[in-house]
Formats: C-alpha cells, structure tokens, sequence
C-alpha cells in the first residue's frame, strides 16, 4: 500500500499568540506565518512486472528505486516506454508555522493530509495498492531570499525534510524528501501576507522507511498570514516602523 504525502495553500485562520508580530518589507522577512498549502503530484515509482497479469510481487529493491521510475526528458513517467505505466497521483493540503529567523535562514513545521485515487497500480506486479487517504506531520529547514521590490524565494535545505505517518495505510512509517523545489512569491503591501509557488516543475524523491522509493513531479500554492502580537498603531504606513519605505507603504 502506498500513500503520498507532501508538504503544501487555502485560506489559514489563525489566532494571534503573545510575542512580536511577523514583519515582510522589501528587505527582509522575520517572524512566524501561519500558512496553508494545496497541491497535486504526479507519481512515477516505475514497475515490475505486469500489473494486469498474477501474481502481485514485493519489491524486489527495497530503499532503492526501480530501474523505469522517474521521469524522461518531456517530463513523462519513464516506464511509458515499455508501453505500460503504473504512475498515479494525489493531491493535499497543509497547514503549519513557518518560521523566517532574519537571516536568510528558517524552519518549517505543519500536517499534511492527503488522498490517493483511482487509477492506482496493480493489482498485480509491484507496486500494488487500492486508493487511500493518510495524514503526517512534517518538518524542513529552509533558505530565503528577499529581492528589493516585493518579491521572495525560498529553498528547502536538501536532506532536512522528514515526516511521520499519522494515519491511512503508512501509519508509524516515516519519510523523507530529498529536495522540495525552489519557489518564489510576493509580499504583501501591508508585509502581513505572502504568497508562493513553484516557478518550473521539477522532480522530488520520496523515500519511505519500508523501502518504496518514488520520484514525482508536484505543483504547490501556498498563502501565509503573519501570526503574533500586533505593535502599537497596528501595521502599514500609518502605523509603526514595519516597512523600509514607508512613502510607498512596502
């Protein structure tokens, strides 16, 4: 059984706790942002054997992707040259605290909830496995950038994002992802909101601790509020110091 959970955007109400506010300008971010995340991933663990034909099988290189995973030039799962596939997709959503530290650097934290729907593959070779859902929590490191006029990236520090399986058919597993890719966004007028997106597709390894190793190809969207204490005077040009250029009100 498998389940594909990743880190990723609807609206996240969240309630101000004591401690300083988080502040965006075009300078810098610090401070924590709640966030929420959606997303989609397609998914090319490559096959053994034929999923139509029996029997199923197990997988014959635990910790180590199959030799078809993965993805060809065009972007497509690369077992399509053997005129069959078993690749599948999910979709998810996240919710959690990112954390800005002022320097360039900065964690993640949050739960994922997911789902796996039909088509899945098998029911026979490897991998085999019914539609299913699942939760887990997470956590990364991250670098970030911020770019003079409005705009941010950010990169997750590779080999620094791990889960654990809460609930579905992996539950007490664990997981990692070898690199989620680079995104970049914008922030707000007022430096209480972000947004972020991946700019270019790209391809992540998902690697769980039963030996299943998936490449994948994910799109994410994510919105973050700015979560603390408001200074006195509220934020923006008509209140406190919270903006480099307060003339322009970023």
């Amino acid at each position: 059984m498998k389940l594909v959970l990743v880190c990723s955007m609807a609206v996240l109400s969240v309630v101000c706790a004591g401690g300083a506010a988080a502040q965006a300008s075009n300078n810098n971010i610090t401070g924590s942002f709640g966030f929420t995340t959606t997303g989609v991933c397609l998914v090319a663990p490559g096959h053994v054997g034929d999923p139509t034909v029996p029997p199923p099988v197990s997988n014959p290189t635990p910790g180590v992707a199959l030799p078809n995973s993965g993805f060809n030039a065009n972007l497509q799962p690369s077992d399509i040259s053997s005129g069959t596939t078993v690749s599948f997709s999910t979709s998810f959503e996240t919710r959690g605290i990112r954390t800005f530290n002022g320097d360039g650097t900065g964690t993640v934290s949050g739960r994922v909830v997911g789902t796996t729907v039909r088509p899945t593959p098998g029911p026979n070779g490897f991998p085999h496995f019914p539609p299913s859902a699942g939760s887990s929590n997470f956590t990364f490191s991250f670098t970030y950038t911020v770019d003079g006029n409005g705009g941010w990236t950010s990169t997750m520090v590779p080999g620094s994002y791990t889960q654990t399986f809460l609930t579905g058919p992996r539950t007490g597993q664990t997981g990692t992802i070898d690199a989620l890719p680079p995104t970049a966004g914008t922030i707000s007028l007022d430096g209480r909101m972000l947004i972020s997106a991946e700019d270019t597709p790209a391809v992540e390894v998902h690697t769980y601790s039963n030996g299943d190793v998936d490449p994948q190809i994910c799109h994410r969207s994510t919105v973050f509020i700015a979560i603390g204490t408001l200074p006195p005077g509220g934020v923006g040009p008509g209140g406190t110091g919270r903006f480099s250029s307060p003339a322009t009100g970023r």
